[in-house]
């Protein structure tokens, strides 16, 4: 790409610094090519499922038009992926698509593009545990009926292989993709060849009768054509995804990062493209066919049950060209490994996502990495989690996940063509040199072009999957993009406050100090605190007792004056034994004579030696404190006191 330097682009527009961490995570660029390409490329397991589903909602004669459809996305994959080769270089030098939306369209649009990954990066882990368990049963069709709990399990065991790190994916990613890369290939060139002579053989599926859900006539013919298309277009259009996974991991490449990512990309799309055209040929050709409703498939004159168990059209496509013998054993082995692979790159981009919008103040502290460790262990489990919910919710099943899964991956990406398109332009502005300029006036066509495409498709998408299910994405992204701007003006209104504004802050000092020392009982504990009050010379000091036990009041009143207590007892009164009430409204009281003093409220506690022990005690001195917490002008001093540990206590 010829445009302005890194440096100068960099001088210009800005970058995030890249962590010491992050540059020891780069993965080689056979490494990366595994573990991100996979997403991408594993949608062939899926779309060619996808799109049969949706024709073959106007009958059997609607699936002939399943490879033109096939080539229909292939070549929008094909253009989307070819302006992103351009685009890559100013995604990378920006640190991802998240950071040149919040760059170029405003923090509001970044963090609108940020959540809508991080949701992509959820359904990508239940498409591909979905689709795995599919396949499994397949493989082994005893577990027919045990899709939802054998795709809840893979979730767990890759969130527990995952949070290992990237280094780990990148050391296991090399084996299954080239299992999976090797049978594919042999399997479509073996049936690529039969079909061409003749040869190939029958799918499982091809005796059924694909009976039609509406009129053939009307689905086949004017609007419902184009509708029946633009469906089964954005069904396929889950080809796409793997685009952003690429996009949003340059940083874990070798250098020249950029250059990598790009070859990559372009190795990916174009083996998808090509794979996505030849199963669905392959299927075409064998009869193979599979619909959202088992219902729909009818043999002799009868209709399947709805819990009829369908096999995928990879596999079918597979047992047409080799039967039940081992390459078909062996592909479906490949398949499911694969599709394991593919949730690598959300698992790695989650978290530094999650954690980076964390820093901009847009999530929740606690995703803020402040190590490689936590950094992984605690997005990757927020990732798991989430996955395991969206899978439950959506009982593992795949079509029905698509429906989501579409609509946000293209919406992340418009935001991205739409920044670069934007850097371009300010870009020409400063170039004046003819030549550098006329370049940059190529790669401003090009990005319009990506543009164009990516937000065509996304219209596309919207219009034909809203009511399909793609609202769940829709809403979901609005409601926690708006969850997120609220804690970043959470936040913001907390800097503004806490922030010091004058020249000298410690100026003015409180005039003097209370200290009060609450007394449950007469006891060791009730003792150090009094000591700790003292040690710190207070202008008054007193002791409270709450009244909430008469004998047990008179008692202590008896203690405090038998060993001189050299500190005034303070009773307050408890009518209904309530221990928190009391000691508020007199630390009020205090406050409301004296309000530019400072109280200090000594609260002894016990630190418990076994967990269990917390359900054998009221441990209201912890209560106490909590309420103490939200007045003003007042500090809570926890004094503990541990339990079974006494000889190191009177040491203390």
């Amino acid at each position: 790409m010829h445009s302005l330097p890194t440096r100068a682009r960099r001088a210009l527009f800005g970058a995030p610094k890249e962590t010491e961490q992050i540059r020891s995570l780069a993965l080689s660029k056979r490494s990366a090519l595994a573990v991100f390409g996979a997403d991408g490329f594993s949608a062939i397991a899926y779309a060619p499922d996808e799109i049969i589903m949706v024709l073959a909602l106007a009958g059997t004669a609607g699936l002939a038009m399943s490879p033109w459809v096939g080539l229909g996305v292939a070549i929008v994959l094909l253009l989307v992926i070819g302006t992103y080769r351009y685009n890559i270089r100013d995604v990378a030098v920006s640190g991802g698509d998240y950071h040149v939306v919040t760059e170029l369209l405003g923090p509001k649009t970044g963090a609108a593009a940020g959540v809508s990954l991080l949701f992509d990066f959820v359904l990508t882990v239940s498409v591909s545990v979905s689709s795995a368990a599919t396949y499994l049963i397949s493989l082994i069709p005893a577990l027919a009926g045990h899709r939802l709990p054998v795709a809840v399990f893979l979730v767990v065991l890759l969130t527990l292989l995952f949070i290992r790190g990237l280094r780990f994916m990148g050391r296991v990613a090399a084996i299954p993709a080239a299992l999976f890369v090797i049978c594919l290939t042999a399997t479509l060139a073996v049936g690529l060849v039969e079909a061409w002579t003749g040869n190939l053989g029958r799918a499982p599926s091809h005796e059924f009768y694909v009976r039609p859900e509406t009129a053939e006539s009307n689905a086949l013919t004017g609007f419902g054509l184009v509708l029946l298309i633009a469906r089964s277009f954005s069904s396929g259009a889950v080809t796409l995804t793997g685009v952003e996974s690429v996009s949003n991991s340059v940083r874990f490449f070798a250098p020249p990062k950029a250059k990598n990512a790009a070859r990559s990309l372009t190795i990916t799309g174009i083996a998808t493209a090509v794979a996505l055209v030849a199963v669905l040929y392959l299927a075409r050709s064998s009869g193979a066919v599979v619909t959202i409703d088992s219902t729909q498939l009818v043999l002799g004159g009868r209709a399947q049950s709805p819990d009829f168990q369908q096999m995928p059209i990879l596999a079918q496509v597979a047992d047409a060209v080799s039967g039940h013998g081992a390459l078909f054993h062996v592909l479906l082995v490949s398949i499911v490994l694969f599709l394991l692979l593919a949730p690598a790159a959300a698992y790695a981009g989650f978290p530094i996502l999650a954690s980076t919008m964390a820093e901009k103040g847009y999530l929740p502290v606690h995703f803020r990495a402040r190590s490689n460790r936590s950094l992984y262990a605690n997005g990757v489990l927020v990732l798991g989690a989430s996955a395991a919910v969206v899978t439950l919710a959506f009982g593992a099943d795949v079509n029905a996940l698509i429906q989501l899964y579409v609509v946000g991956v293209l919406f992340s990406m418009s935001l991205t063509q739409t920044a670069v398109f934007i850097r371009r332009r300010r870009e020409i502005r400063v170039v004046l040199d003819s030549q550098p300029r006329r370049l940059l006036l190529r790669d401003q066509i090009i990005t319009m072009v990506g543009l164009v495409a990516t937000v065509s498709a996304t219209l596309v998408v919207l219009l034909t999957k809203l009511a399909q299910g793609a609202w769940v994405t829709v809403l979901v992204v609005g409601l926690v993009t708006l969850a997120a701007w609220a804690i970043k003006k959470h936040y913001s209104a907390i800097e503004r406050e806490l922030a010091v504004t004058q020249k000298n802050p410690l100026k003015a000092l409180p005039s003097r100090v209370h200290a009060i020392v609450v007394v449950p009982r007469l006891r060791k504990p009730a003792l150090r605190a009094i000591a700790y009050a003292r040690a710190t010379r207070p202008s008054t000091i007193e002791a409270v007792v709450m009244n909430v036990d008469e004998a047990g009041t008179r008692t202590t009143r008896k203690l405090w004056d038998k060993y001189e207590v050299p500190v005034p007892l303070t009773i307050l009164a408890s009518p209904y034994r309530d221990p928190v009430t009391p000691v508020i409204e007199h630390v009020r009281g205090v406050r409301q004579a004296s309000p530019r003093d400072v109280v200090i409220v000594y609260v002894p506690e016990y630190v418990l030696e076994h967990w269990w022990d917390k359900f054998l005690h009221h441990r209201s001195g912890q209560k106490i404190a909590a309420a103490l917490r939200r007045e003003p002008g007042v500090v809570t001093a926890m004094v503990p006191w541990r339990l079974g540990h006494e000889d190191e206590e009177n040491l203390a």
